[in-house]
């Protein structure tokens, strides 16, 4: 198995930090924005381009 990316471990290091604050973060396919209080969807695509994390409060 190759050693994660840069990227990979950012989005690890961001996804604990979110988690940790509170927030259910989420894959687009698995998206529920009534999940609680405060989701993020990881790797959305919007109109604007790509986003990293959807904040949603």
């Amino acid at each position: 198995m190759p050693p994660p990316t840069p990227e990979q471990l950012a989005r690890g290091a961001i996804d604990s930090q979110l988690r940790a604050s509170g927030w259910h973060v989420q894959s687009v396919p698995e998206r529920n924005l009534a999940a609680g209080r405060g989701v993020a969807v990881r790797e959305l695509q919007s109109q604007g381009g790509p986003a990293d994390s959807l904040l949603v409060a």
